[in-house]
C-alpha cells in the first residue's frame, strides 16, 4: 500500500490543529490552570479564541479592511473592560484609508492605530482622542471623518499617520454601565465605517494558499493571546495578596504609559524567577496599555470567609473602574454578575476617599463587586486620563469584621 498524499488544505488543517493541541498544553502546564474550573474555562478560553482569529485574522484584507468587534460578554481576551466595546481594523501603511464615524452614547472614544517596529516590537504609532477629533454638527449629531495615511493630506480635518508594520487601526468607546447596556440599546455606540481609498483590486477568490495563511495566522493569534494572559497572570502573580494577622498592605502591580512594574516577589510550586523565566518578556511588553490608560491591582487569594478591600482616593478623570479578571485575562461574566463598578456607581466618601469590598457575595456595603467565586484571580483598577495618577491599596480581610 502506498501513503495516499495530503492535499495542501488537509495538510494546512492537520498543521492548525497540531498547534492547537501543543497551546492546549499550556493550560495545564507549569504556568497554566491551578484546578479543575481553570482547566475547564482555559479550554473554553481558546475555543474564544478560535472564534476571535476567525474574525480578526483569518477573514481580515487590509485593501478592504472592516472594523471587527473584538470583544463581546461571551468573548473576552488581553483584559477587556467590562463597560468598553472594542474594534479593530488590519490596514496597510501604502494606502489611504478613510474612517466616517457618527458618535454614540460613550463617555470616551478613541481611535488608535498599532503597528510593529524594526525590531518587532508593538507600539503605539498614532491616537486620537475624542476632545482631539474634530466633529461636526448634523442635526445633533456628533460626524467626523477621520483619514489614515503616510502623509497628511492637504486639507483634512482629523488625521491619523499609518507607518510600520502591518498596522491596526483599534477603537474604544467606553460607557457608563456595562457594555450589555449598549448590546440592548440603552446606550448608543458609534457607526464607523472604514474605507478604502486607494485604488485596489477586488479581492480574489479564496485560495489553498490563502487558507494556510489564514489558519497560521489564527493560531499565531491564539498563542500570542495565550501567552500574554499566562504571562501577565504570572507577573502579576508576584504581588500576591492573602490574608495575614498583622493586616499588612502589599504592594500592587502597576502598569503605566506602557511600563510594567512589579514589587516584591512570591513563590508557587516554582519561584517566581523560575516562572518568569518561562514567560516571553516581549509578549508581555507588547500588549500594555499606551498613553492615558493607566492599571494597579494585583493577584489575590481568597478563602470562603475573606474579601477584598481596596482603598485609595477618588481622582480627576475620564473614567475609572475596579474590576475582576480571571488568569486568562477574561473579565468576569458580566451578564449575570456585579464583576466590575466604575466611578459613576461609586459612593465616595466627602473627602474624596473610597471604599470597595470584593467577595463572592455582598456582606452589606455600598460599594462591592463579586468575585464570582475566584478563590484566586486579578483584581483590577483601570483609569482614563487621571490627573494625578490613581493610588490604591489592596488588602484582604475577614468578613465578619467589615462594617456595615
Amino acid at each position: 500500500m502506498h501513503e495516499e498524499k495530503l492535499s495542501q488544505s488537509q495538510a494546512a488543517w492537520n498543521g492548525f490543529a497540531e498547534r492547537l493541541k501543543q497551546i492546549g498544553e499550556k493550560i495545564t502546564g507549569p504556568t497554566g490552570a491551578r484546578d479543575g474550573r481553570e482547566r475547564a474555562e482555559g479550554y473554553r478560553y481558546l475555543l474564544r479564541l478560535i472564534s476571535a482569529g476567525q474574525e480578526l485574522e483569518l477573514e481580515a484584507d487590509r485593501r478592504h479592511p472592516v472594523l471587527v468587534r473584538m470583544m463581546t460578554p461571551t468573548r473576552q481576551f488581553k483584559g477587556g473592560g467590562t463597560d468598553t466595546l472594542y474594534h479593530e481594523a488590519k490596514v496597510d501603511e501604502q494606502l489611504t484609508y478613510k474612517l466616517s464615524l457618527r458618535r454614540g452614547d460613550d463617555i470616551f472614544f478613541s481611535s488608535t492605530v498599532y503597528a510593529y517596529d524594526e525590531n518587532d516590537a508593538y507600539y503605539i504609532v498614532d491616537h486620537l482622542i475624542d476632545h482631539e477629533i474634530v466633529f461636526d454638527n448634523v442635526f445633533g449629531a456628533e460626524i467626523a471623518d477621520i483619514y489614515l495615511s503616510a502623509e497628511r493630506p492637504e486639507g483634512v480635518k482629523n488625521w491619523l499617520q499609518l507607518k510600520g508594520r502591518d498596522p491596526i487601526l483599534f477603537a474604544r468607546q467606553y460607557f457608563p454601565e456595562f457594555v450589555t447596556n449598549a448590546d440592548t440599546g440603552k446606550y448608543r455606540g458609534a457607526i464607523m465605517n472604514v474605507e478604502c481609498l486607494s485604488d485596489v483590486a477586488i479581492p480574489d477568490a479564496f485560495t489553498e494558499d490563502d487558507l494556510e495563511a489564514g489558519l497560521q495566522k489564527v493560531v499565531d493569534f491564539i498563542e500570542d493571546a495565550t501567552d500574554v494572559c499566562i504571562g501577565l497572570s504570572i507577573f502579576a502573580g508576584l504581588n500576591l495578596i492573602e490574608f495575614n494577622e498583622e493586616g499588612k498592605t502589599r504592594n500592587v502591580t502597576h502598569i503605566a504609559d506602557g511600563n510594567l512594574i512589579l514589587d516584591e516577589e512570591r513563590s508557587d510550586d516554582f519561584t517566581p524567577a523560575e516562572l518568569a523565566q518561562m514567560i516571553d518578556p516581549k509578549l508581555v511588553a507588547n500588549n500594555l496599555p499606551g498613553p492615558g490608560i493607566q492599571y494597579l491591582g494585583a493577584w489575590y487569594k481568597l478563602e470562603d470567609d475573606e474579601a477584598i478591600l481596596i482603598e485609595g482616593m477618588d481622582v480627576p478623570c475620564r473614567y475609572w473602574s475596579c474590576q475582576i479578571l480571571t488568569r486568562y485575562l477574561e473579565s468576569g461574566d458580566f451578564r449575570y454578575h456585579r464583576v466590575g463598578i466604575n466611578n459613576r456607581e461609586i459612593v465616595v466618601s466627602e473627602d474624596g476617599s473610597f471604599q470597595i469590598y470584593a467577595c463572592a457575595k455582598n456582606p452589606g456595603v455600598e460599594n462591592w463587586l463579586s468575585t464570582q467565586g475566584y478563590t484566586s484571580a486579578h483584581i483590577l483598577i483601570r483609569t482614563l486620563m487621571a490627573d494625578p495618577q490613581m493610588e490604591a491599596t489592596f488588602k484582604v480581610v475577614k468578613i465578619a469584621d467589615i462594617p456595615t
